[in-house]
């Protein structure tokens, strides 16, 4: 992968994650800010930390996603790689045969 295109994909990542994390948390918070207004009850705290837990559960699961994806990545390139050179070695060693049995 290019590293102009790498920088890029960090960027998204990372704007990913920020965005799994707030919106559970601002919409947790806002919830709770309404029933606490609304029925005089004490929510908020309690909200506000089950949206943080679910932001950190959102942003656990695309960083774990993210890895699995550039590992399955890099082994289907290794192995790419490695079919390359058993190909060429083949080819080499079928070519040394021939010139070996012409003689």
């Amino acid at each position: 992968m290019s590293g102009k295109s790498s920088q890029y994909r960090n960027i998204v990542l990372i704007s990913q994650i920020s965005i799994n994390v707030m919106v559970p948390t601002f919409l947790c918070l806002a919830l709770g800010l309404w029933i606490d207004k609304k029925f005089g009850t004490w929510f908020t705290v309690p909200l506000l930390l089950l949206g943080i837990a679910a932001g950190a559960r959102n942003a656990y699961v695309l960083a774990m996603n993210t890895i699995r994806q550039d590992e399955y990545r890099r082994k289907k390139q290794q192995e790419k790689h490695i079919q390359e050179i058993i190909q060429s070695r083949n080819a080499a060693d079928s070519s040394d045969k021939e010139n070996y049995s012409q003689k």
